[in-house]
This record gives C-alpha cells, structure tokens and sequence, in this order.
C-alpha cells in the first residue's frame, strides 16, 4: 500500500466517521435514491438471504430499511465509532470495523452485497469490487455507485478538492469547514487541518468497465435529476449524470 492510500484511510477511520454521521442522518437523510436503491434490491433478491453492506456507516437509513424488510444484513465500516453507533442503534445489524479491500468473510458467503455513497473513499475500488465479488455467491448480485468523473460538476468538484490542498484555497477551505460545524452539518476534527489529503476521489466508468470485461457480467444504471434510478442497454462516459450505479451479476 502506498503512503497516500495509508493517509486516505486513517482520515477515513479517525476523522469522516464523525463528520458523515451527522451530514446523513441531519442533513441527507433518507433520500428518494436510497430509497430507490433499496427498493432496488427487494425486487431482485429474496427476502430472508444474506446482504452485506460496505461502509455500513451508523447503519442508517439502507441496512436498517432492509433488516426490517426481511433480509439479515451484515455490514462493515473502517470507521469504529460508526459501528458502535450502529450496534446501538439496531443490533440486528451484524456489523463491525472492517476494510473494504480486505473483506474478512468467506468466499460466497453472500447472496446480494452492495455499497452506496462511498466508493470514492476506497484508495483502490478495483480491489474493493474483486472483494465485494468474492464473497457474493454464485447467482448473486453485487451492487456499487460512483461519482462519475466524466461529468462536469463532479470533475469541477473534483478540481477543487485539489486546488485546497495548498495555500490560501486551504484556509478558506477550512473556514468553510468551521461554518459546517456551525450550521450543525458537521463536526469539527484536526485530522482534516493537520493531516490533509484527498480522500474523495470520482472514478471514470471506463476504468471500472475495463477492471470488469471477461471478469463478470454486469450493467450501468444513471441517477436522473429526480432521483429515479434507470437502467441503460449500452455502457458509455455518461457526462450528463454525476452518480452511476453499477449491477454485477456473479
């Protein structure tokens, strides 16, 4: 592992765990997507069977809408305090601190794994994908959604992170960070100010299309304007969507 994927995930662990629990629960909420997502999965896997959720967070709202549904959901989080939030807030919930290109489970040990809001924390997402595959059974699906860096607003975004890792752009970054805690959207932690670096990074579907082809079969839903979810026949940059929604079938 290089010295900036070590750094990506010890901010991950020590210091955006706190802050997205707040962001997501206060602030997001359980959105139209989520819920679109979710519905997702009930219409293609059988209540009853096994999920895994990466990056479980506190639990809510996808891992605890689905364990009430029917389904017993495991998860798993690099961040300790989520998990313990997580264990309190549903303990049916099997969860617990893990990484997300070491999944520490058996192969095909699942019948449906997916992964929302976070695949552009993973330091390596290939890595992450051919984990989240193995331990998905044969017949199973394997569900993921990225930023999409072929879109303009993503890549502006994305442009902008790197632009505030030095310099003046770094202040007024971090007095934007101090309003965030004002407003109750956040939490104010020193890892971001002392230990900065870029932990959210969008992916070009066609990095993870090559990552894929002879690998296993697979399609590519966009997140319309509204939130509705839809399914495309052919694979593509897709600028015009920023969030994309992989469907793996193992």
């Amino acid at each position: 592992m290089c010295i900036d994927e070590a750094k990506r995930k010890r901010l991950t662990r020590k210091a955006h765990g706190k802050s997205w629990a707040i962001r997501r629960e206060q602030y997001y909420g359980f959105t139209k997507y989520d819920k679109n997502l979710c519905n997702y999965i009930c219409q293609h896997v059988s209540k009853g069977t096994k999920l895994l959720e990466v990056a479980v967070g506190s639990g809510y709202p996808n891992a605890d809408f689905l364990q009430k549904a029917g389904y017993v959901v495991y998860g798993i989080d690099i961040a300790p305090e989520l998990i313990d939030k997580c264990q309190k807030l549903n303990p049916y919930i099997n969860c617990k601190v893990g990484d997300a290109e070491e999944l520490e489970y058996s192969d095909d040990y699942f019948d449906a794994t997916y992964c929302f809001h976070s695949t552009w924390y993973f330091p390596n997402l290939n890595k992450a994908v051919d984990e989240m595959l193995r331990v998905t059974r044969p017949g199973g699906i394997v569900l993921f959604d990225i930023q999409n860096l072929a879109n303009e607003m993503i890549a502006k975004e994305h442009r902008q992170r790197l632009l505030e890792r030095t310099g003046v752009r770094r202040v007024i970054k971090f007095a934007r960070d101090i309003g965030a805690v004002i407003l109750r959207r956040s939490v104010f932690n020193w890892h971001f100010l002392f230990h900065f670096v870029i932990h959210e990074t969008p992916t070009y579907p066609e990095s993870i299309y090559q990552h894929l082809k002879g690998i296993a079969k697979f399609q590519v839903m966009v997140r319309k304007e509204d939130e509705s979810i839809e399914t495309r026949s052919e694979l593509g940059s897709f600028e015009d969507f920023g969030r994309l929604i992989f469907v793996i079938e193992k």
